[in-house]
This record gives structure tokens, sequence and C-alpha cells, in this order.
């Protein structure tokens, strides 16, 4: 079996970083000698956030300090992947500083991190050019609005492959009746793209009881947070802070219905995980979430930008009887049963030739 060696230089808690650790515990489980790479400067935080798994303690995860650290640490490895566009640039300063490499490259695309960035700033010219500084890189992603993207801007076959669900968290639990239906959105006030005020604004109406006996809850962010960036929390909305994946399941375990008014969604991880806790998702029309989310059928897509569009599936999914809920909730559990990180884990080995 090979050995590969993703380099994910971020904290960890995102959606990117969840699919990583867990398509790894799965290439391992199928007996790959497969790894992590953190910098330094996120080491700690990384291992915090994913210290329930074992090969985080036990090796699998590696710490450098910079490319040429890299370089030798990555040296041994049959493939090395990018997983941001940050981790492409000191793959490729590791592989100049080395003369060459004996290890195949690969970019795991996660999102298409130009939009990330203003035009004509120095970030977007570098996520950019992470698509060209790699020879003979082999590219997969998730969904095929993602590939489609990075072959119309920069001409690479992008591999698709399987998106994974940790569905030994995220799962469906019997609930109690009640009358009043808690509708839950993700507000991310330091990422415009996420749409905060949009978020917000829309979470105060349904708080101030215009979509009917609503319980609006808020995650993802702080009081502190909103206050620094500016937000005020509608009255009526309740904030449960920041959390961890264990509890982002529970929360939505105990909600009909998740919104994620983004602008775009990659992939749209949080809305599969809704879907496979048994909770209805509302999610950005525009992006990868056509790929699984199927209008009306396991869940709603939307406009994100006509604020009235998003009202009007909010109205129609709380006024859906218990039987129609029933059926959109066992359809979207039925959908994303199939994202398993063994299944994602094949195929990223099939992507890469193996």
């Amino acid at each position: 079996m090979p050995k590969i060696t993703f380099v994910l230089p971020v904290r960890g808690g995102s959606g990117g970083a969840h699919s990583v650790v867990q398509e790894v515990t799965a290439l391992r489980e199928l007996g790959v000698e497969a790894r992590v790479m953190v910098n330094r400067a996120n080491a700690e935080s990384f291992a915090t956030a994913y210290d329930r798994f074992d090969w985080v303690q036990e090796g699998g995860l590696a710490v450098f300090d910079g490319p040429r650290d890299l370089a030798g640490l990555v040296s041994d490895s049959n493939v090395v992947i990018a997983t941001t566009n940050t981790s492409v640039h000191s793959m490729a300063e590791a592989i100049a500083a080395t003369r060459g490499a004996n290890f195949r490259t690969g970019y795991y695309v996660q999102d298409y991190e130009p939009l990330f960035y203003a035009a004509g700033t120095a970030e977007h010219a570098l996520a950019v050019a992470s698509f060209s500084v790699l020879r003979n890189c082999t590219y997969f992603a998730k969904t095929s609005w993602l590939t489609g993207v990075v072959h119309a801007a920069h001409g690479h076959h992008a591999q698709l492959v399987v998106p994974s669900i940790d569905h030994g968290i995220y799962r469906p639990r019997r609930r109690p009746a009640n009358d009043r239906r808690v509708v839950a959105a993700m507000v991310r006030p330091s990422t415009p793209r996420r749409a905060p005020k949009r978020t917000l604004a829309m979470l105060a109406r349904l708080a101030a009881g215009e979509f009917g006996d609503v319980e609006a809850v808020a995650f993802g962010t702080d009081a502190a947070e909103l206050a620094e960036a500016g937000f005020t929390l509608p009255d009526g909305v309740r904030l449960v802070g920041q959390l961890k994946q264990v509890e982002v399941a529970e929360l939505l375990r105990g909600s009909d219905l998740f919104l994620d008014l983004s602008d775009y969604q990659a992939f749209g991880r949080t809305a599969a995980e809704a879907m496979a806790c048994g909770c209805i998702a509302v999610a950005p029309a525009l992006g990868g979430t056509n790929d699984f989310l199927v209008e009306a059928t396991n869940g709603f897509l939307v406009d994100t930008c006509d604020e009235d569009a998003i009202a009007g599936a909010i109205r129609r999914v709380l006024s859906l009887s218990e039987a129609e809920l029933s059926a959109v909730k066992l359809a979207g559990l039925e959908t994303v049963s199939t994202f398993t990180p063994v299944r994602a884990a094949v195929s990223e080995l099939r992507a890469l030739g193996f």
C-alpha cells in the first residue's frame, strides 16, 4: 500500500479539515500509510480539535516548520497532497529546495479559493497561481461544480471523489412531539461569503414570528465576535456559540430546519450533515449542493441573493404536514447515507491511480 501525506496547514474545525481527517482515518483502516502534516503555528489547535482520533496522538499527525523542513519530512511519501492554496506553494518550495522530488503530487480542492480574496490582491494572485505551480499534479474535488470551475478556469481535469460524513456523530434520533418548530443557522461574522448579515436578518424575521411559532437558533459565533464585527444579535434569537462537531450534531438532531444562506457552497457540508441528522436543509442553489440536494425531494435549494425566495422556501418547509416532513427527511437520510469515509477514501485512491 502507498504512503500518502496530506499537507493541511489549518487550525482544524473547518469542513475541509473534517473531510481530510475522516478520510485519512479511513485510508489507514484500509491499510494505507496515510498521515496529515500541519504547520507548527496550527499544530496544537489541530491536535485538540481531533484528539478523538487515535492516529492523531500516535504519529499520524506530523508538524513542519516551513517548506525546507517539509521537504525532508515528505521525502519518503509516494504521494503528497495539498489541501489549500498556501499548502500548494509550500509543496512547490519544498520540491525546489530538494531540486526535485521522488513523490507524486495531488491537490484536494476543497473550495475555489480565488473567490476568497479581492481581485488584484497578492492573496488572490497566490490562490490563482496555486493551480499552475505543481507539475503533473492530480486534482480532485467533491462536487461537479468544483471540478467544473477548476477545468474552466485553469484547464485541469479534476477527478470527482465521494464526499464523507462522520455518521458516528451525524445521525438521527427520535424526538418527542413538539408543535414548535426549531430553525438553526450558522453565522460566520468574519466570512463575507457566508452572508452573516443576511443570515441574521432572516433569523430576526423568524424570531419575530413572521413564519409562525418558531424557535430561531444561531451557532458558529459568540456574542463577543458578533460585537467585534459590528453585528447585533436579533431579539428572540438563541445564540449557542461556537460548537464542536458533536455539539453541532446534537443541535441539528433537535432542529427541523437548517438554513445555509451563503452566497454559494463549494460542497455544502453542514447541509449534508443536517440531512444525516434528520433535519431538512435549505441551501444555496449556486455551487456544489446541487450534486446531492434535490429540490423539494430531500431538501430545498434557493437563490440566496433573493430575500423573498428565501422567505418563500422557509414558509414552504414550515407549512409541510408531518407526513410531508417525514418524506423529505427520509429522502435526505437516504441520500447522504452513501457519503461514508471508506467510500471517499476508496474514490481518492482510484483518483490517484492506485
